[in-house]
């Protein structure tokens, strides 16, 4: 990752929100019409896509914790590829716990609605 990506993702960041994606925004595609029902497409269910997002997650903390023991136990010298990957890991993690409030809150907000 470039610090100058770096550096112009962090000063677009809002106060109070949580820090955009650094890779590049992909082109927006309208979504395939494949006569599927709604919410399973060629991507699958959201559940599939949720799982997927959580095994990743789940890779990058598995990965940083392996990097932090080789180099504790001086397996490797890479100081800057354990940082880096417990960086990336760590803010998966957070990105991931706010996802994950933002769905308890709608949840509640579905539950207290009368129909």
């Amino acid at each position: 990752m470039e610090i100058s990506n770096f550096a112009n993702a962090m000063s677009a960041v809002s106060p109070g929100t949580f820090a955009p994606d650094i890779s590049p925004t992909p082109k927006a595609e309208p979504l395939p019409d494949d006569g599927s029902e709604t919410g399973k497409g060629a991507s699958g269910s959201f559940i599939d896509t949720l799982k997927g997002m959580l095994n990743h997650v789940n890779d990058q903390m598995v990965t940083a914790e392996q990097n932090s023991s080789d180099l504790a136990l001086g397996k490797t010298n890479d100081l800057e590829g354990t940082v880096k990957s417990l960086e990336e890991a760590g803010l998966s993690m957070q990105f991931t716990m706010s996802i994950r409030n933002k769905l308890m809150d709608a949840y509640t907000e579905v539950n207290r609605m009368t129909f």
